[in-house]
C-alpha cells in the first residue's frame, strides 16, 4: 500500500465507485474504516475510492444533523 496518506477536511467516505468495486465492505457515503477516517492512503483517494464527506452530495430524506 502507497506509504503517503491525504488528510481529509472533515472525514473519508466511500464513493460509488468503492461500493462497485466491493460491494461487501464499502457502501457509498459510510465512513470508510475508522482507523483511516481522519489520513487515507492517497492511493484510495487517486483511484477514486474515496471522497471528503464534505464534498458529498446528499440526496433523499434530511437528517437532524442536516439543519
Amino acid at each position: 500500500m502507497d506509504k503517503e496518506k491525504v488528510t481529509a477536511k472533515t472525514k473519508w467516505v466511500w464513493t460509488d465507485l468503492a461500493e462497485q468495486k466491493n460491494p461487501n465492505h464499502s457502501r457509498s457515503g459510510d465512513p470508510i474504516w475508522h482507523h483511516f477516517q481522519k489520513d487515507a492512503p492517497k492511493e484510495w483517494l487517486d483511484q477514486g475510492l474515496i471522497i471528503d464527506a464534505s464534498d458529498v452530495v446528499k440526496e433523499g430524506q434530511m437528517s437532524i444533523f442536516d439543519y
